[in-house]
């Protein structure tokens, strides 16, 4: 029996990076008040995930690895009085590499934390500080040695598309990356359009960035690097060795139930998807005044379910029921979409092996224009 998930979200961060759209807040003098918001989250929602278990944690940001080391232990202790969390569980904390040392990751361990998704995106040195990164190529190496050292299954993440990144450089930072000693990898594109900032700077300097076919090449040259490493591609955007898939991750693409605490954190429970506000000071108000601070709350049909079956199961390289993907063309498609499908078989950005229709490796390259045919 799968177990259900908790993302607990901490959105404070020592400085906001180029590319940033998350919910985040460099002024932590909330802080204390955002713990208690937490601890009162939790005691609202226990009741609700009564007779359910959780086997993964993962505690994201922000910058989790800035929490001291007291509420660090106070929450995951209180996430477990609240909830029935299984003793193997996958504990999962986001760390940036200037976060880590010694005694943080053994603080961490002590406090039941037994993965670590360590913010590397480069380990070149121009295009970290071109986004606004406080740590460099060094600090990222020491700092995946340090927790590889003491134990922990490491995660790292590179982003593509950085401003000053080269496909040479790329090239040397996920080599770099897969020969660290991480056992999974999550590779992001950068969505420069997310950052106004960013967004200015690429439409005046395009030079600085690589041209959406480099992009390609790349990614598609990536793959077959990381396959060579003994990684494998299991899901859109991540590559694993075996049996270090995150546990965590993985109940979203399989729409196993998972509860959001915290800021402006999603959750599917219980047959609803629900949102928490993204407002800092209003998610800390609403539960001083003894109310969750949901800002969506919706109830999902079946036509809901089916729709993200297909679009959340393709993300995985195992895809979907040969089966379920044909009712769902005709069932939630426009007019084209049963001709397309089969153009897409043919072009070779899906296959159909073992009963079942997946992306290719290509094909996983235009996923979102084939995915956003099924919403």
């Amino acid at each position: 029996m799968t177990g259900s998930g908790i993302y607990v979200h901490l959105p404070y961060c020592g400085s906001r990076c180029g590319y940033c759209a998350f919910v985040v807040s460099t002024d932590r003098s909330t802080a204390g008040a955002y713990w208690n918001a937490l601890d009162r989250e939790m005691e609202l929602v226990g009741p609700e995930a009564s007779g359910a278990y959780f086997d993964s944690l993962y505690l994201g940001g922000g910058t989790p690895s800035l929490t001291p080391e007291a509420e660090l232990r106070h929450l995951l202790d209180g996430l477990r009085r609240s909830f029935a969390v299984s003793p193997g569980a996958e504990v999962t904390l986001e760390a940036n590499p200037e976060d880590v040392t010694a005694v943080s990751a053994q603080a961490w361990a002590s406090a039941g934390v037994n993965r670590v998704s360590v913010g590397v995106q480069s380990f070149e040195d121009r295009e970290l500080s071109a986004v606004g990164r406080r740590h460099d190529s060094a600090g990222a190496s020491g700092a995946l040695e340090t927790l590889a050292g003491r134990g922990f299954s490491l995660s790292g993440d590179p982003i593509l598309g950085l401003p000053e990144q080269t496909a040479a450089s790329f090239r040397r930072s996920v080599a770099r990356l897969g020969g660290s000693g991480v056992e999974h990898v999550s590779v992001y594109l950068l969505e420069a359009e997310k950052s106004r900032t960013m967004e200015e700077d690429r439409r005046l300097h395009p030079e600085r960035y690589l041209s959406d076919d480099e992009q390609a090449d790349a990614w598609l040259e990536m793959g077959e690097s990381l396959s060579a490493a003994g990684f494998r591609h299991y899901e859109i955007s991540n590559w694993a060795r075996e049996g270090r898939q995150a546990r965590h991750n993985v109940k979203y693409w399989r729409r196993t139930p998972t509860l959001g605490l915290g800021v402006s954190a999603h959750e599917l429970w219980a047959g609803r998807r629900r949102a928490n506000v993204s407002g800092l000071e209003r998610y800390i108000g609403e539960l001083e005044s003894g109310r969750r601070p949901v800002a969506r709350d919706q109830a999902l049909g079946a036509d809901e379910e089916r729709r993200e079956a297909i679009v959340l199961g393709l993300r995985l390289s195992e895809g979907v029921a040969s089966g379920r993907f044909g009712e769902a063309v005709r069932e939630f498609g426009d007019a084209a979409l049963g001709a397309d499908s089969e153009a897409w078989l043919e072009a070779g950005l899906l296959e159909e092996a073992g009963g079942r229709i997946r992306f290719t490796e290509r094909g996983f390259l235009l996923s979102n224009e084939i995915l956003c045919r099924f919403v």
